[in-house]
This record gives structure tokens, C-alpha cells and sequence, in this order.
């Protein structure tokens, strides 16, 4: 009997589980796709709507139209709608009165014709407007090279005041980029769900129906017999009666027994969620959590300088022994000033009181912060040594967002090379603001006139012969005498990101430097950062450059991945290098020795190169930390038979110490400055 009921479990099971893929797959998350594209899409448009608002309320109260549109220009140039989505506007005679996006390469709408529709954008604009409706037209994005359109959406809205037309411009694919992994998210959760209880069905039919099913059989048993036997069917009824009972009352002590290990499971995770497991101390989330609800804040960011140099030259654990004493020093100062400690990130701690801090007792505790350290080493028992440590200091009193602003302090006081600053609305000075507009204005106007160029640096073997070379990004240009010249991307790049520019950038570089490793027999290198490897359309407009070119040049291109950016996630940069390699595309891990560098992750990978950072070459004999740095670095690389570049190579004694060091290539003034052409 138990084997027939079994039997039919399984057999139910299985047809719960057909149904039920039937249910998710064809009705379950088309319903879900379709809701999450239709809110991705009005999140979208209730953002454009805000941005016409904005627009029609400066426009009632404007004085000088010319400052108006300079500031609207402002403002389209730096809100995007999604991810590449934009704004912009144009009078009733077509004429572009901002134009955020180099895709319109032009001064007039009318002059844009939708070839698919045999009708210009400015025409479709005043149909869809003359009967209030949105409207959808294909469109090729500037850096494909295989000429690919894509399908746009747009909203269209009139100020009257100016007699302007605000249209918007935003791939549909944008209201649908992230359901495919949500998708498979539903689909293995599903399974996982239906696992889940078929393994309870399963047990429950075993140890529960079973069981139950004998005694019942039992005591149906005990009916067919006489009357006289009642007592003995009562017996077995009774029997059946204290099972269940008992089954009930140990459900319960099971169901308490669980509160109680999930109440003492909560604690346990919210610890460990809310404090850091090294210092004891409360950690990031704990902090945002404190502070979310707060009026004023006062709140100072420490970073120990040269941290990684510290795990570099003494080891991990020393590392962390340094960051509890500073952790225990930390604390004990807040204690004193009725503040709280907390460990934020890595070697970043921060004093945090959640009310004004009076002037006097604000200096007092700046004061005592900084004597903390000064001249007060650290006791390290496991090497029998004393180090000495320095801090830097972001301060953030009573703005709004804190840990945001104190965080841009502390970068403010690390690039301008202070101890310490404090954030104030002046960083976001008109002189800033107004030198952001002018490099976006020319990085434009650079893409538009084809103006992007590859410079290429040599790199040499030891007997100073060129075997390869690094791309380097340019802008040419011209000088106030009319002269050509080539602008240094630290000058521009940055704008470059954040305006959004920067994959019209890259994409004028791959395809000029692509062009040119048909001209030479040597490698050549191409700077990568991790955001790059994140950003999917830029990944395929790579692809897109790299399936124009035959294998024996991808036998010559290196991707050098910038080691000094954050990797948030060694599974993407993994599966990105197993990728390219497979196309036999070299890897070489850049700026190593500096920021992040960590030797586990270099087994991990097992980069082609490593090329060590121009910081800890240019100092080489003169800084014996550099020296025992780079030479550990030598060393581990030997042993993994990865090839060592050293950069900043800038006298004749450098390129002889880092020879004598065992170093496989080298690169720097000293033996080449970056040149348009190639050799």
C-alpha cells in the first residue's frame, strides 16, 4: 500500500512540475516582463516630465534669454534619461537650440531624414505632437561599425513661452536591458521552490500518509468485525486519536524550538551585518543606519596613507593587527567627545556625533585626532618592530548627505595633498562648473570632426630593441596661434566619463589603433578599466571592432586592465579575460604594486604581463621600500613565468637597476616618448 501511494505521488509530482513551468514560462513572466519594462519606462518618462517642468518654470521668470539657454544647456548635458537616453530642444523653424548627444551631428532637426520612413525627425516631431501621441523611429548609433539600427522613443512637449519643443530621445531597449537576468532568476528560483517542496511531499508522504494510511486500514479492519468487538475498535480509534495528538503537540515544540533559533539567528546575522568581525567596531551599514534619520551630522573620515604599501612590505596579518590598535585608539577618542567609532571601508574609519559639535570641542578633538598617531608608533609583537603611521581627514558639518560629502572631502584633501579638509558648498564653485562646460564642449567637437588619435609608446627587451606598444588617447587640436597640438587625456577624461562621452572616444581610438597593428610586426596594448569590462554596450562595441579584424592581428593586441581601479567582482574579470584569450588576445594587469594590488587575485587571473606602476620605478634608487616592493614583485612573477614591464623608465641608472632585477621589458622617456606614428 505504501508503495502504491508513493507511486502516485510521484506521478502528481510530476504533473505538478509540467504545470508549473507551463505556469512560469508562458504565463508567469511575460506578465512580470511586461509590468517591469512598463515601470522602467514610466520611471523614465515621469523623469523627462520633471525636466520639462523645471524648463517651463525657469522660462516664466527669465531674464536674459541667452544665460537661460546656457543654463538649460547645462542641465540637459549632464541628466540622462536611463542609460544613454537625452533631451533636447529646438525652435518652430527646426533650428537646434540644445543639442546634448553627438548623435545629432547638425545645427537643424529638418536636416535629419528617417531613411526607413522617408521622412525628416523635424516632420515626425510636429505629426506626433499634432495628434499627442509618442512616437517610436529607427536610428544608428554613431560607434557601430556594422551600421545596426535600433528602435528610439520620444515624448514630445511645447513651452509656449519661448516657442520651443522639448523632445526626448531613448532606445526602447532601455525599458527592457536587465529582464533576461531577471528571467533566469524566476525561472531558477521556480525550480528551486518546486525542488524544495517535492523533497517535503516526498518526505511527508513517507513518514506521515503512510503510516497513517496503515492504521487507518487497521482500524477499517476492526468495523468488519462483530459488534461485541466495539471496545476493541474503540481501542484502535483511540490509538489512531493519541498518534495524531502527539504528532500535533511535538509541531508545536518543533514550531517553538524554531522561533526561538530564528530569533537567535536574526541577532547573530544583524551582528554581523551591522559590526566589523576584525575591530568590533560598527561598520558602514550600521552607520548609514544611525545617521539616515538625522538633522545635523558631524562626521570626519580617517585614512591611514600608504595602507597597501604597510600589507605590501609586513603582510596581511600585520595589516590588520595595525587596524585594530588604530581601531582601539579610534574608539577610545570618541568615547571621550560622546562620539561613535566605526570601521567604513578597508583602512577608512570614521568619528561620527549626531548633533553641531560646539567649535572649542570640535578643534579639541581635531587636535587629539591628529597627536593619535604623530609620533606614537604602533607595536607590532609578531615582527618585533614599531611603525609609524599618518592620517588623512575628510570633515562633513551638518550637509545633507554626510558620508557623501565628507568622502568628497577627503578625496579633495588627497589630490590636493593636505591633511586634512573640510566640505563646503564652494566646491561646487562657477569657475569648476564653467571649465566642465568648456572640455565638454571640445571633447565634442572633436568627435564630431574625427579629431580622436592614438599615440603609441614603445616598449623594449633589454637590449633596448622595440617590442611592442601602448596606446595612448589624444585630442588634436589648435593653440591660440593656429598651431596643431595634442591635448593629454588627464585634461579631458574625466569630463569624458561623466558627460558620457567617453564610448564616442573610445570607439574613434579601437578603430584607428586597429588600423594601425596591420601597419607594424610588433604588439600593441590597449588601456582597459573595470568599468569598461561592466559596461555591456561597450563590451559589444568592442566585439564589434575585434570581428572586422583576422586572427593574426588579435595575435598581437594586448588588454592592459587597470589594477589600480576597484574590481568589485573577479567573476566578471575572469570570464572577460577567459573570453579575449580565447581569441588570442594577450592580458597584462596594469599599474601593479599600487591602489588595490593583491598577489591572490594574480593567481586567479594569471595575466600574459604585469607592469609594475611608474610610481614605485621613478624612485627606485632612492626609496628602498620601492626597491624591496618591486623585487617581491619580480620574484612572484618569476615563479608564476608571468613577463614583468617596468614603466617610468627615465635615466640610464633606472633602466640598469631593474635590469639587474630580473624585469622582462621596459618603457619610458628614457627609451621612447609617446609619437603619432609608428616605427
Amino acid at each position: 500500500m505504501a508503495n502504491r501511494i508513493f507511486f502516485k505521488v510521484t506521478w502528481m509530482l510530476i504533473l505538478l512540475l509540467l504545470a508549473y513551468l507551463f505556469f512560469v514560462v508562458f504565463f508567469l513572466s511575460p506578465k512580470i516582463n511586461t509590468y517591469l519594462a512598463n515601470t522602467q519606462k514610466e520611471q523614465i518618462k515621469e523623469k523627462f516630465e520633471k525636466i520639462v517642468s523645471t524648463i517651463n518654470y525657469k522660462s516664466k521668470s527669465f531674464k536674459d534669454k541667452e544665460k537661460f539657454i546656457y543654463e538649460i544647456d547645462f542641465l540637459l548635458k549632464n541628466i540622462s534619461l536611463g542609460k544613454n537616453g537625452y533631451v533636447y530642444i529646438f525652435d518652430k523653424t527646426g533650428r537646434l537650440i540644445v543639442n546634448p548627444s553627438s548623435e545629432l551631428n547638425t545645427k537643424n532637426v529638418k536636416e535629419i531624414k528617417l531613411k526607413q520612413e522617408n521622412i525628416t525627425l523635424y516632420d515626425k516631431v510636429m505629426e506626433s505632437y499634432k495628434k499627442e501621441k509618442t512616437f517610436t523611429y529607427n536610428w544608428n548609433r554613431v560607434y557601430d561599425p556594422n551600421n545596426f539600427t535600433y528602435e528610439k522613443v520620444s515624448w514630445i512637449r511645447y513651452n509656449k513661452t519661448l516657442d520651443y519643443y522639448i523632445v526626448s530621445s531613448i532606445y526602447t531597449e532601455e525599458f527592457s536591458i536587465f529582464l533576461a537576468g531577471i528571467n533566469s532568476l524566476l525561472l531558477n528560483i521556480s525550480l528551486l521552490l518546486f525542488s524544495v517542496l517535492a523533497i517535503i511531499g516526498i518526505f511527508i508522504t513517507i513518514k506521515v500518509i503512510s503510516p497513517l494510511n496503515k492504521m487507518l486500514n487497521e482500524v477499517k479492519d476492526e468495523k468488519t468485525k462483530e459488534f461485541y468487538l466495539s471496545k476493541k475498535t474503540n481501542d484502535e480509534i483511540g490509538f489512531l486519536a493519541n498518534q495524531f495528538n502527539s504528532m500535533i503537540n511535538q509541531i508545536e515544540n518543533n514550531k517553538q524550538n524554531l522561533e526561538v533559533e530564528v530569533k537567535a539567528k536574526t541577532k547573530e546575522i544583524q551582528e554581523k551585518l551591522f559590526y566589523d568581525e576584525l575591530t568590533t567596531l560598527e561598520n558602514r551599514y550600521a552607520l548609514e543606519e544611525n545617521i539616515k534619520n538625522e538633522d545635523f551630522v558631524s562626521l570626519i573620515i580617517i585614512d591611514i596613507d600608504s595602507f597597501n604599501d604597510l600589507n605590501e612590505l609586513y603582510g596581511f596579518s600585520s595589516g590588520n593587527l595595525v587596524l585594530i590598535e588604530v581601531a582601539k585608539r579610534l574608539r577610545s577618542l570618541a568615547i571621550k567627545y560622546n562620539s561613535t567609532a566605526y570601521r567604513i571601508y578597508g583602512n577608512e574609519f570614521a568619528i561620527v556625533k549626531n548633533n553641531m559639535l560646539d567649535t572649542k570641542k570640535f578643534q579639541d578633538l581635531m587636535r587629539e585626532l591628529n597627536k593619535l598617531f604623530k609620533n606614537k608608533s604602533i607595536y607590532l609583537e609578531n615582527l618585533n618592530i614599531d611603525i609609524f603611521i599618518d592620517i588623512t581627514t575628510g570633515i562633513s558639518l551638518g550637509q545633507e548627505e554626510p558620508l557623501k560629502t565628507a568622502g568628497i572631502a577627503l578625496k579633495k584633501a588627497k589630490s590636493s595633498n593636505l591633511k586634512s579638509v573640510s566640505y563646503s558648498d564652494e566646491f561646487d564653485t562657477k569657475e569648476l562648473i564653467k571649465k566642465a562646460i568648456y572640455w565638454r564642449d571640445k571633447i565634442k567637437d572633436a568627435i564630431e570632426k574625427d579629431n580622436i588619435v592614438p599615440f603609441f609608446q614603445a616598449i623594449c627587451n633589454d637590449k633596448k630593441e622595440v617590442v611592442k606598444y601602448e596606446t595612448l588617447m589624444r585630442i588634436r587640436d589648435k593653440n591660440e596661434k593656429g598651431e596643431e597640438e595634442y591635448i593629454l587625456p588627464y585634461k579631458f577624461l574625466d569630463v569624458a566619463i561623466k558627460t558620457k562621452q567617453y564610448p564616442y572616444l573610445a570607439s574613434q581610438l579601437f578603430k584607428k589603433t586597429f588600423e594601425a597593428l596591420k601597419n607594424t610586426d610588433k604588439q600593441i596594448s590597449i588601456n582597459l578599466s573595470f568599468k569598461d569590462i561592466q559596461d555591456r554596450t561597450f563590451v559589444e562595441m568592442l566585439d564589434n571592432y575585434l570581428n572586422h579584424i583576422d586572427n593574426v592581428y588579435k595575435n598581437r593586441l594586448v588588454f592592459e586592465l587597470l589594477e589600480s581601479d576597484f574590481i568589485s567582482d573577479y567573476k566578471i574579470l575572469n570570464e572577460f579575460i577567459k573570453k579575449y584569450r580565447a581569441q588570442g588576445i594577450k592580458i597584462a594587469i596594469d599599474d601593479f604594486g599600487t591602489g588595490y594590488s593583491n598577489f591572490a587575485h594574480i593567481l586567479e587571473t594569471r595575466p600574459d604581463y604585469i607592469k609594475i606602476d611608474g610610481s614605485l620605478i621613478k624612485s627606485i634608487n632612492e626609496d628602498k621600500n620601492s626597491y624591496e616592493i618591486v623585487k617581491s614583485i619580480v620574484e612572484f612573477s618569476k615563479a608564476l613565468n608571468i613577463k614583468v614591464i617596468a614603466e617610468f623608465i627615465h635615466s640610464e641608472q633606472v633602466f640598469k637597476t631593474v635590469l639587474e632585477m630580473g624585469v622582462n621589458e621596459f618603457q619610458g622617456y628614457y627609451l621612447g616618448k609617446p609619437n603619432i606614428n609608428i616605427d
